[in-house]
């Protein structure tokens, strides 16, 4: 029974509290379930991370998940006195240690932060100077950094997996790789990436409540970022839009896409949260004229990313708020559901081909990054198709 070993690269966090609960509960040896274990040997928070070749203690106890799911404080609490915690300066100590330990070649790293330059530096040194493999749900390092950044870490297709980047439960980013592939070129995608603010414009099509309103509410139930303006400027769905046109062969940048923010540039700069979110009252009347405006003329708004290939070969790509029919396939988009269109030389007009899935909050982040590893399983066994 081989394992697979894993690091988990900020743990403690929402998403990986929730990847560390499935995980637990679903595909350690201790679950019973998997001839090929998942099994966790070290966690990482901004301070070091907790190691042990065997694997961490916190997976030998799925019934105890519920004392450390619940707050970040919970977990640390409960991580103390289980493992050695090393504090460290860089990441690359802990890519040291697994070289001294002999597990060279055995381990897959699962990012689940929202680090920059730190976790670039990182992923770079993991697929240049190492054997090892990344999984990652952080879309920086391949986004917001030159396209050769982008090629230099994704050019092993078995040592590094981003699916879980864009539309974590769906299939955007592996389809886009095999029609790169398969030499099927795309001419046009059109796409709702955002299920934030998929959710704002289900609601204010309703004209039942002002946007600062929903905002609010939204924010209050944990749809937005800590800071709603991180949705509001268009930034991640512009990366969103990056990737996918990366990994189908455009050498694009963030300079290259026209993007227009949900509101005014104006509100977007102010820094401090509460005083952005009295100040989002003053968006309230224009927001409700362009939804009254769509209205109007028979249609209904979305925020959507386009890609297009023009027939003279040039492509451009914009993200804005746009007007589209009710029952076109953004417009009939419900709550904060995703979905992606492509329009392809074989797949066009009446079978253009449709990715949708619901917004990737952490239960559907943690399932695609379970999903993913095990793609990457090394002689990976059927189950014997017990239903726990």
């Amino acid at each position: 029974m081989a394992d697979q070993n894993v690091v988990i690269l900020g743990g403690s966090g929402n998403v990986g509290r929730e990847f560390l609960s499935q995980v637990i509960q679903h595909d350690t040896v201790f679950s019973n379930k998997h001839l090929n274990p998942t099994n966790i040997i070290a966690l990482t928070n901004s301070k070091g991370f907790w190691f042990n070749k065997q694997g961490l203690q916190i997976q030998k106890n799925p019934e105890k998940v519920d004392k450390w799911k619940s707050s970040k404080e919970a977990f640390n609490e409960y991580m103390q006195g289980l493992d050695p915690f090393h504090e460290y300066d860089n990441l690359v100590e802990l890519l040291e240690l697994i070289e001294d330990e002999g597990m060279s070649g055995d381990v897959v790293f699962v990012d689940i932060t929202s680090g920059k330059d730190d976790l670039r530096d990182f992923h770079l040194k993991v697929i240049n100077d190492s054997d090892e493999s990344i999984v990652t749900a952080n879309k920086n390092p391949i986004s917001i950094y030159p396209t050769k950044v982008f090629r230099e870490l994704t050019r092993y297709r078995e040592r590094y997996g981003f699916l879980c980047t864009v539309m974590a439960g769906a299939n955007t980013v592996s389809n886009l790789l095999d029609y790169y592939d398969t030499s099927e070129i795309i001419k046009k995608i059109e796409a709702c990436f955002s299920g934030t603010l998929g959710y704002l414009c289900a609601e204010l099509e309703k004209g039942e409540r002002s946007f600062s309103q929903i905002l609010n509410d939204a924010k209050s139930m944990g749809y937005t970022e800590p800071h709603p303006r991180d949705d509001l400027n268009g930034l991640d769905v512009a990366r969103k839009l990056i990737i996918c046109a990366r990994t189908f062969g455009h050498e694009v940048e963030m300079s290259d896409i026209e993007l227009e923010g949900f509101i005014g540039e104006s509100l977007l700069k102010i820094e401090d949260v509460n005083e952005f979110m009295q100040s989002v009252r003053n968006a309230d009347n224009e927001i409700k004229d362009k939804f009254a405006s769509a209205k109007g003329n028979g249609k209904t708004l979305r925020y959507i990313a386009n890609f297009n290939l023009n027939e003279n070969g040039d492509s451009t790509f914009k993200v804005s708020l746009r007007e589209v029919l009710p029952d076109s396939p953004l417009g009939n988009l419900k709550g904060s559901s995703n979905k992606v269109i492509v329009e392809t030389e074989i797949f066009n007009g009446d079978k253009k081909y449709i990715m949708e899935s619901p917004g990737a909050g952490p239960d559907v982040t943690a399932w695609g990054l379970r999903r993913e590893l095990l793609s990457r399983l090394r002689g990976r066994k059927g189950g014997d198709y017990k239903l726990t």
